[in-house]
């Protein structure tokens, strides 16, 4: 038998095997990101409980939020510069998933202000790197037709855990047991979920398909690569205010103002986790079918609908659920500018440093200067203020996002009895 046969015949269990490695790959990473923003935004759903316990302010809320997310952003892109140099994946993320189950549990036994501060700074510091590296593993080690569509599931994942099962069990818990039970509930998924990175993650990329595939993306020139970088970390620091405002005040909105108990507030709030993980199927899935920048025009615009529902639909719950609800689909387009669009516009060696550069981006002004401007102007002008805030930040992402550089091949039937040449590629 030739070499040639015998790789032939090969072929089919190589591919099998690739693929039952990227399922394993994507099912573990998803859960990590689920885990990783459960704790993230359990601060939101707690928020209620935490100014009754330490009669804390709305700008000192918007600063626990914004100390986490600084520390976040700074550990993310630390983390995505040191596994492109060495490859590491689980030697990174299952350590650190240990430590934030330290740093849960700890934080449930914080007495003051200053003390839960600095913990969920540690926390932060430890979820950023997290997020980093397994959503940079889950773009590099995805096969080409199936990357779009794979961040879709890691966003699916991350909103069914962190926003339709959250508030409902966070507030449950709290009512139960006290604020403290949900900061320590993330802790045992995290430890189980770093025996499963030891495990099953690899430690290099599992490259060809990504790599031989990286040359033929227009985003890989250098003509549009830069662009498309930095028009996406805009987007970033702007569409994460308005992710990070409703989070954080969205559910202290529905207490003080609306006059819902915390459980009313964390049954509907968990329409968002509904509405995150149709999106985040969606817009992903969208994105690979129409293209990456008209997918990011209608996200944006749409996004308007959940600070509307908040400022005009005050005579019906009902109405209001159901502007979250369209505007909360919107963040379907996260994975699309924080991961597919940077992770396709740079070579592959430089993927997890991009995509943690535009992540930390976001953090740091959304999560960092978002917050703590919105906690300020809901102490001296309401609470109702932040969400004009967040129905400008939006526009402003949509006009942002007709500057990308479209990057992904819109299919073209060949004509009939014609031999395709190629792909015929939109880079306006």
């Amino acid at each position: 038998m030739s070499q040639t046969q015998t790789t032939a015949e090969l072929a089919p269990s190589l591919r099998e095997a690739d693929a039952g490695y990227e399922n394993r790959m994507l099912a573990v990473t998803s859960l990590m990101v689920g885990f990783v923003a459960f704790d993230r935004l359990a601060l939101g759903y707690l928020a209620p409980y935490l100014v009754k316990a330490f009669h804390l302010s709305n700008t000192q809320i918007g600063a626990l939020y914004a100390a986490q997310a600084a520390a976040a952003a700074l550990g993310g892109y630390v983390a995505g510069y040191v596994s492109d140099r060495t490859g590491w994946r689980k030697q990174i993320v299952a350590p650190l998933l240990v430590l934030m189950a330290v740093f849960n549990v700890l934080s449930g036994f914080a007495a003051s202000f200053a003390s839960l501060l600095c913990l969920r700074v540690m926390a932060g510091a430890t979820e950023g790197p997290i997020a980093a590296v397994t959503q940079s593993t889950v773009s590099i080690q995805s096969s080409a037709h199936r990357r779009g569509v794979n961040m879709g599931v890691v966003t699916l994942s991350m909103f069914l855990i962190s926003q339709m099962a959250s508030p409902i069990l966070l507030t449950r818990l709290a009512d139960r047991w006290g604020w403290s039970a949900g900061f320590m509930a993330p802790a045992a998924p995290a430890l189980l979920l770093a025996l499963a990175a030891a495990l099953i993650l690899r430690q290099a990329p599992a490259p060809a398909k990504s790599i031989v595939d990286a040359p033929q993306q227009p985003g890989n020139s250098p003509d549009t690569c830069p662009r498309n970088v930095w028009v996406c970390a805009a987007v970033s620091m702007i569409f994460m205010c308005w992710l990070v405002i409703h989070s954080t005040f969205l559910p202290l909105y529905l207490v003080q103002v609306r006059g819902m108990s915390p459980a009313q507030m964390g049954l509907l709030l968990s329409v968002l986790g509904l509405a995150g993980c149709l999106g985040g199927l969606a817009y992903p899935a969208l994105s690979d079918r129409i293209g990456r920048r008209p997918t990011m025009v209608i996200a944006m615009l749409c996004a308007t609908l959940t600070p509307i529902g908040v400022l005009f639909a005050h005579s019906s719950i009902g109405l209001l659920a159901a502007a979250l609800f369209a505007g909360w689909l919107s963040v379907g387009a996260l994975p699309i500018y924080t991961v597919v669009i940077p992770g396709e516009s740079v070579a592959p060696g430089r993927a997890a440093t991009t995509i943690a550069m535009v992540m930390a981006c976001g953090e740091l002004v959304g999560g960092v200067i978002g917050p703590l401007a919105a906690g300020r102007l809901a102490d001296q002008l309401g609470l109702v203020t932040p969400f004009w805030f967040t129905a400008a930040a939006v526009l402003i992402c949509a006009a942002l996002s007709l500057l990308l550089a479209e990057g992904r091949p819109r299919p073209r039937p060949a004509p009939s009895g014609s031999t395709p040449q190629g792909s015929r590629m939109r880079s306006r």
